[in-house]
């Protein structure tokens, strides 16, 4: 079973053991600093109820102690409430406000989250095993996240990173992705060529190792003859089950125990 030390994230949250074992010791040692990020002393919105604050990101780690200070003073666990770790709000008593519902109390938060929770990763795998039921090496197949073949789990650990650096791409060209590399503010307006480099590296060697192993033509098939037999070998070689010659003692010679007629 995967444990790391020092990190807030969790293990064996999927209901498939195939998904766990993937995941933990494969996905997440490559993922590991994406899924433990902390943003530190955010300021959070006030939402149209005039209660409840939100943050930027989602999918928080419950094991992580969040540091809520309100008006620059540090609350108590019992000082908020209503903690959405999904949906990234809270609530920390009735606001003050303006006449016109602005808010005139300053909410921080320090927080820690999951960029790539169980669920999205449950989803690449779900993707990947029907990437490589019709794109590999040989006719298509319909295997499941369960029952595909153990050593398949390489490659769908590839496509799946992959698929993560694709996400991160795609992100980044929002201001929102472009936070979770702490840019400045000039980066964040006009992007970084260095990390989009890296990404696109890190995203095209995963495709290739993959790509490698799809293009076995064991891959999917495997070998599935059985190991030649001494009954096989006899019949092949012109000997019998029962002895030597041309028919053998049993009709297992090479001609399976023919006897010749008007026509041989």
């Amino acid at each position: 079973m995967a444990n790391y030390p020092g990190t807030n994230i969790p293990i064996e949250q999927s209901t498939s053991t195939r998904v766990n074992r993937i995941v933990d010791n494969c996905l997440t040692p490559r993922l590991l600093l994406f899924r433990m990020i902390t943003i530190y002393d955010e300021q959070a919105a006030l939402k149209p109820d005039g209660l409840t604050w939100g943050l930027t990101y989602g999918n928080w780690l419950e094991d992580f102690v969040l540091q809520v200070r309100k008006n620059s003073q540090l609350l108590t666990s019992s000082g908020y409430s209503d903690v959405d770790y999904t949906l990234a709000t809270l609530k920390c008593g009735v606001p003050d406000t303006t006449a016109d519902g602005r808010p005139l109390d300053v909410v921080n938060v320090t927080y820690q989250f999951d960029y790539f929770p169980i669920d999205v990763l449950e989803d690449f795998l779900g993707m990947v095993v029907n990437v490589v039921n019709t794109g590999a090496y040989g006719p298509p197949t319909n295997y499941t996240i369960d029952n595909a073949p153990d050593n398949w789990d390489g490659v769908l650990c590839d496509l799946a990173f992959a698929l993560a650096m694709e996400r991160l791409l795609l992100d980044y060209d929002l201001w929102r992705g472009r936070l979770i590399f702490a840019l400045g503010p000039e980066e964040i307006s006009g992007g970084s060529g260095d990390i989009t480099g890296q990404l696109e590296t890190l995203k095209s060697n995963a495709e290739e190792r993959a790509n490698k192993t799809m293009d076995n033509e064991k891959f999917k098939s495997g070998n599935y003859l059985s190991p030649p037999t001494a009954t096989y070998y006899n019949a092949v070689r012109g000997l019998g089950a029962g002895g030597s010659g041309f028919c053998g003692g049993r009709g297992y010679g090479r001609m399976h125990g023919a006897r010749r007629n008007k026509w041989w």
